[in-house]
């Protein structure tokens, strides 16, 4: 029944095809030059109160409108930047990038991609067909791997957009890292509902979604005590967020991995374990014994998240953050991340900054009852930190991140970005796991762009270098161009 359910919720949307339409969305860790635009227009425009990425191009618009006169070198920017996506149709994006590195670390954010990548080819686009249908085809492209992004059909009103294919998910308020769910692994089909237009004048917006993730060799049996059983979990994943009054926007996320191999699990089952966690989750041995194997549904994660926006002695920041809960907050095995940044579009007219940091206790990221955790090809779903530990070791951490834009001209600009992590090395707790042969170091990682905008298009060079926990240093050159 259960498996039936995404279709039948996808049917019934369909159904309600009214007066007004969906929408294509912006790219997501794919344009830095753009999405740096944006997030500087959702802190000094009106009613922006959008909390789940990627960005919807029609909601991106409307909050442009409010800049149009306090904003207009910003307004003008994106003006021109979003023009494409005012069309019916059209390609928005396309990028090549060559070269080197040394190692083959994953970097933050991209999807699984290598230091060590060579080859890079990203291109996207969409069409609308009306108002009430439309297809979107974003890629990635290099020498190992082709990883669609944004590529899905689309269809529903503007209070119900269903999307259907590789569509991606970010539940934070957060640029550099998200605790929950990220671009980090990349994305595998899926089908999701979400609003187009904020419902009521609240701003109430809502996204989610449910796919079935890749075979894990050895999940913990339903029908038996100590059998482990190979099976691909189901992935659902729900964010809310409204706005009690302007300049404030509150969220919830939820991310519940269940099911899998020979774990069944009824609709009844995953209501219970969604919405009533701390009866189905972290079951001991004295409940397993009395309710069977199968008792506990699954891993959850969930996170509290608030944005604020407003304006300090003329200048205007955004103040956010977000508390993490792998387990029931406050209960007898507590499992948090706690989480806070600041942003500043207009540290001076050319330059804005962004602090980030998060903290996650031991065990965040890993599931008991599956092999692989909360991991796509290797890759956490959610904060990039997740890979930075070795195998089968699940200690707590903290990471720092700094990212600093300079727009020393009209057309050039270099984006910077250092960041700090951290793993302690406890044991007890939570379940800390083997630790590594060799003792942690305290790693870092310094990633710096060069952009020069032309007439139809822009180049560049970028840099990716540091250090890992492991004490092995990495580097990474590159030069790109866009258009």
């Amino acid at each position: 029944m259960l498996r039936k359910l995404p279709v039948l919720i996808g049917l019934m949307f369909s159904s309600q095809v009214l007066a007004s339409g969906v929408s294509p969305y912006l790219p997501l860790k794919q344009n830095p030059q753009l999405e740096q635009l944006v997030e500087k227009l959702l802190v000094v425009g009106e009613n922006a109160h959008i909390m789940s990425k990627p960005y919807k191009t029609t909601e991106v618009i409307r909050v442009l409108k409010s800049i149009e006169h306090s904003y207009p070198s910003l307004y003008q920017k994106l003006f021109n930047e979003l023009a494409l996506y005012k069309q019916t149709d059209a390609m928005t994006y396309a990028k090549a990038t060559i070269a080197y590195g040394n190692e083959s670390k994953s970097i933050p954010n991209q999807r699984g991609q290598k230091v060590d990548t060579y080859l890079k080819l990203e291109a996207g686009g969409f069409a609308n067909f009306g108002k009430h249908f439309g297809v979107s085809v974003a890629g990635i492209a290099n020498e190992d791997n082709l990883l669609p992004t944004q590529s899905f059909i689309y269809f529903g009103y503007e209070y119900a957009q269903v999307d259907i294919g590789y569509r991606e998910h970010w539940y934070s308020p957060f640029y550099d890292s998200a605790m929950i769910l990220s671009t980090n692994a990349k994305t595998l089909p899926s089908i999701s509902i979400s609003n187009v237009k904020p419902i009521t004048d609240f701003d109430i917006r809502y996204d989610l979604f449910y796919m079935k993730m890749k075979t894990d060799p050895a999940i913990n049996s339903g029908k038996e005590l100590g059998l482990k059983v190979p099976g691909k979990p189901h992935l659902a994943g729900v964010h809310l967020s409204f706005s009690p009054f302007d300049g404030l926007t509150l969220g919830a996320n939820r991310l519940l991995q269940f099911g899998g191999g020979d774990r069944s699990v009824g609709l009844k089952d995953f209501a219970e374990a969604f919405f009533l966690p701390g009866g189905n989750d972290n079951v001991n041995a004295e409940e397993t014994q009395k309710f069977g194997p199968n008792y506990e549904v699954g891993d959850q994660l969930a996170s509290l998240s608030f944005d604020y926006k407003g304006v300090w002695f003329n200048q205007p920041f955004s103040l956010y953050g977000d508390v993490g809960l792998e387990d029931t907050l406050g209960g007898g095995k507590k499992n948090n991340a706690f989480n806070f940044g600041v942003f500043l579009p207009y540290l001076t007219e050319s330059h804005s900054l962004r602090l980030e940091n998060s903290r996650w206790q031991e065990g965040w990221y890993n599931a008991k009852l599956y092999s692989l955790g909360n991991t796509i090809d290797g890759q956490v779903l959610g904060h990039w930190g997740g890979n930075e530990r070795g195998a089968n070791h699940k200690p707590a951490a903290e990471s720092q991140s700094v990212n600093w834009v300079w727009q020393y001209s009209a057309t050039q600009n270099i984006d910077t970005t250092f960041r700090r992590i951290e793993n302690g090395l406890e044991r007890g707790g939570n379940g800390a796991g083997r630790l590594p042969d060799e003792p942690y170091t305290i790693g870092f990682e310094l990633e710096t762009r060069y952009t020069q905008q032309l007439k139809n298009g822009y180049w560049g060079i970028e840099l990716y270098t540091g250090k890992t926990v492991f004490n092995d240093s990495f580097f990474r050159v590159g030069a790109f161009y866009g258009w």
